[in-house]
């Protein structure tokens, strides 16, 4: 127990240094509340454990607390910010929340005069301005770029925040090839794009200062069935995020990764009957007699799977805004379901153990084969 209890006394000291004399860490009730979970602890563990493994779990509980502490943020001070994908979902509503802190706030949007622009402009503010953005479009992001350059101001461009992406669910064989471009283009050379354009305002002298943050997703980080070609592009975006990290440090910019999970933002919102028919018609006889009618637009397993998915966006909106704020921001910040225990069941189970649960956790839609449905009717008559 002694051993227990030195661990919370260091723990104790190092947040009492960390917020006063070298304030990394923001004070708040959070603290206590850790404190006390530690004290908890430190009297439970070496009733269930022998002392040293009691110490050691205690340890790695105290270090995950401390590294989730928050810290202070920065004051706003005529600092503006470059959102892309503002139609609707984690942009739209980012952006709102941004001019309501006082944020100057460029919202890329990608149909101008729809719905979601619309609702921008009549909610926010003046400091908040759309302006077109097709993020695959290489010219148009340069323009967008000369746009922004031309209203700073004398204001500096404090954070890029790439949010656009698209998702279309289907396997290599069945999805056109045009559509795989595309979800390629958009979610991985489009933040290229973007990063590439928006780099020279972002490099302004004021190191330590400016934000890259780039909205990812789990299933980057672990595979999905019919979801591999998104997965794909969002594990390039992942890792090309974390090269970022390292090598704009030096150059003064900060750089996170936001990993959301079961969100209702819309992403999964299409016409799935339009664009399998399309599909259909653009695959080959061969794959249509194997795969069958049925393959090209996959259903969700779970008929309310909606009720699955979260509706508010707050808890993202809130780590993207401790990314843009924070004085020390995450590398990454998880949110949602599974973001964070399905990357790491993936890393650390057995492979035997994956194949085992992975059906059950991430594999979302019904994928009825035709050409092993006939394989299994047959057997079944020659059986009988």
């Amino acid at each position: 127990m002694e051993l227990c209890a030195a661990v919370t006394g260091c723990y104790m000291a190092l947040v009492l240094l960390a917020v006063f004399p070298r304030r990394v860490v923001k004070l708040s009730w959070r603290i206590l509340q850790d404190i006390l979970i530690l004290v908890v602890c430190s009297f439970i563990l070496p009733w269930l454990c022998c002392e040293i493994v009691a110490c050691v779990v205690l340890t790695f509980i105290a270090i995950v607390m401390y590294n989730d502490l928050p810290s202070p943020w920065i004051g706003v001070n005529a600092r503006a910010v470059v959102i892309t994908g503002c139609d609707h979902g984690f942009g739209h509503d980012t952006a709102l929340h941004l001019d309501k802190l006082g944020f100057h706030v460029f919202a890329g949007c990608l149909y101008m005069g729809a719905e979601g622009e619309r609702k921008l402009v009549t909610s926010s503010s003046d400091r908040l301005q759309t302006f077109p953005m097709d993020v695959t479009n290489v010219q148009q992001v340069q323009e967008a770029a000369q746009f922004v350059t031309d209203r700073l101001q004398g204001k500096v461009l404090h954070g890029l925040i790439n949010n656009a992406g698209i998702l279309m669910t289907g396997s290599v064989e069945t999805m056109a090839h045009s559509d795989i471009h595309k979800i390629i283009e958009v979610n991985c050379m489009g933040v290229i794009n973007v990063h590439r354009a928006f780099m020279p305002l972002l490099r302004q002298p004021r190191r330590g200062l400016a934000r890259q943050i780039t909205v990812a997703s789990n299933i980057g980080l672990a595979p999905s069935s019919l979801l591999g070609i998104y997965g794909a592009s969002k594990a390039a975006v992942a890792l090309l995020n974390e090269t970022w990290r390292y090598e704009l440090k030096p150059l003064g910019i900060s750089v996170s990764t936001i990993i959301p999970s079961g969100f209702r933002t819309g992403i999964l919102v299409y016409d799935r009957e339009a664009v399998g028919n399309r599909w259909w018609q653009q695959a080959t006889k061969e794959v249509q007699d194997y795969y069958g009618k049925a393959c090209f637009v996959p259903t969700n397993k779970k008929k309310n799977y909606k009720d699955y998915l979260q509706p508010d966006f707050s808890s993202i909106i809130n780590c993207i805004t401790d990314a843009l704020m924070s004085t020390h921001p995450k590398a990454t910040y998880y949110k949602g379901l599974m973001a964070r225990s399905l990357p790491f069941l993936y890393l650390h189970l057995p492979s035997c153990m994956w194949d085992l649960i992975m059906p059950h956790i991430s594999s979302f839609y019904d994928f009825p084969v035709q050409a092993l449905i006939n394989d299994n009717t047959s057997a079944s008559s020659k059986t009988s």
